[in-house]
């Protein structure tokens, strides 16, 4: 499914983020947010998962409507993946149920498979605060993924990972959104690090 943004307006207070922004995401595609801080990257994702509402604009996936001017879907609705920049883990959830949560098909069986992908398989049972930030990012990136979304969004997914992790991580993310032809958007400040390879197209906003 293609993600399309046209004439995107969002203000921030007294501040105009957003100005007649387009921006297209093709399925199986991983695009590279880039632009300053302050530019808008994390507004941008949070705009199209319905965090936040623009002015205007039209805002689709496919053929579902995420937003125009005479309409706008439930956050809950809309089955979009967000990978939060602080990982959003519930503290008084183990690995396992912090993946799981809200989602009966995610069996035990699914949650084994994907940890030893990511190589924290020996987490399963242990609470957030008892893991280090790598790997809070890494079963952030699991649940997002086992939810099966029909879009991916990260927002700075790598910036706690070695590079072992960080080529699993890159390996399961891209097998993911090939796979499963969904558009991708990763906000990265260190696009070197993580390897032009694994970027589609590049996105610079502000």
């Amino acid at each position: 499914m293609l993600l399309e943004i046209k004439d995107l307006n969002f203000n921030y207070a007294d501040k105009e983020i957003f100005q007649s922004f387009n921006l297209q995401a093709p399925p199986g595609k991983i695009l590279h947010i880039n632009g300053p801080s302050g530019a808008g990257k994390t507004t941008l994702l949070n705009l199209i998962a319905g965090i936040q509402s623009p002015q205007s604009g039209a805002i689709t996936l496919g053929e579902e409507v995420f937003y125009n001017n005479k309409q706008e879907l439930l956050i809950e609705k809309r089955k979009v993946g967000l990978v939060f920049q602080d990982y959003a883990l519930f503290p008084h959830l183990k690995v396992n149920n912090n993946i799981s949560f809200g989602n009966k098909k995610i069996t035990e069986e699914k949650i084994n498979k994907t940890l030893n992908q990511l190589d924290i398989h020996d987490l399963k049972n242990k609470y957030p605060e008892e893991i280090s930030g790598g790997q809070q990012q890494r079963v952030a990136i699991a649940r997002t993924i086992l939810h099966q979304p029909n879009i991916l969004m990260c927002d700075e997914p790598f910036s706690a990972l070695d590079s072992k992790a960080l080529e699993n991580t890159k390996e399961f993310i891209k097998s993911y959104v090939v796979k499963n032809q969904i558009p991708c958007l990763v906000v990265s400040h260190n696009k070197e690090a993580v390897g032009n390879n694994f970027f589609d197209a590049e996105i610079v906003i502000g």
